[in-house]
C-alpha cells in the first residue's frame, strides 16, 4: 500500500504483492475496508488513549500530551498516507461506518475511564471531553504534517493543559 497508495489497494493487489493467494488474503480480511483499517492500525501513529491510571485530569492529559508529542516527529512522513486514508474514509460509506464504530468505542472507553476518576469535577459530559481530547490530538497531528516546526512539545503540552483547566471546576 505504500507504493501505490490506498486507492489502488485491492485485496488482489495485496495478495500479489505479498506473494500470497487471493484466498489467503480473503481468509484474513473479509473486505477491502478491513484491509485498509488493518493497514491504518499498523502504519498509524501510536498514541496511548488509556486514562485509567490515577491522577488529576491535568496529570492524565500531560501524560497523553507527552506521548502525542513523542509521536509527532513521525507525522510529516505520513502526509500522503493520511490524505489517501482520509479520502477513502470520506468516499466509502462502509469504511466510514467502520471507522465511526471504532471512534465510538474509543470515546466510550475514554469517557468511562475519565468518569470513574473525575465525575464530580468535570464541567462537561465525559463524552464531550473524550471527543475534545481526540479532536485536539488529531488537529495537532495534521498541523504537524503541515507545519512541523510550529508544533513543538511545549505547544502540545500547553494545549492540553488549557483543556484540562477548562474541563474541571
Amino acid at each position: 500500500m505504500n507504493e501505490s497508495g490506498f486507492p489502488a489497494a485491492t485485496l488482489e493487489a495485496v495478495a500479489q504483492r505479498a506473494g500470497m493467494s487471493r484466498g489467503a488474503i480473503y481468509s484474513n480480511f473479509a473486505s477491502r475496508a478491513d484491509l485498509l483499517l488493518a493497514a491504518a492500525g499498523a502504519r498509524g501513529l501510536k498514541i496511548d488513549h488509556d486514562f485509567s491510571q490515577l491522577g488529576t485530569l491535568d496529570e492524565q492529559l500531560r501524560r497523553f500530551a507527552t506521548g502525542l508529542a513523542e509521536a509527532l516527529p513521525n507525522a510529516p512522513g505520513t502526509q500522503r498516507w493520511h490524505a489517501e486514508l482520509f479520502l477513502c474514509i470520506a468516499t466509502q460509506p462502509t469504511l466510514k461506518a467502520h471507522v465511526a464504530v471504532g471512534f465510538s468505542a474509543l470515546f466510550h472507553t475514554m469517557g468511562a475511564q475519565l468518569e470513574a476518576q473525575h465525575r464530580d469535577e468535570l464541567t462537561l459530559p465525559v463524552g464531550s471531553l473524550a471527543l475534545a481530547i481526540q479532536s485536539l490530538a488529531m488537529g495537532l497531528v495534521y498541523q504537524a504534517i503541515l507545519s512541523p516546526e510550529a508544533v513543538t512539545e511545549a505547544a502540545v503540552l500547553d494545549a492540553f493543559a488549557a483543556l484540562a483547566r477548562g474541563a474541571v471546576r
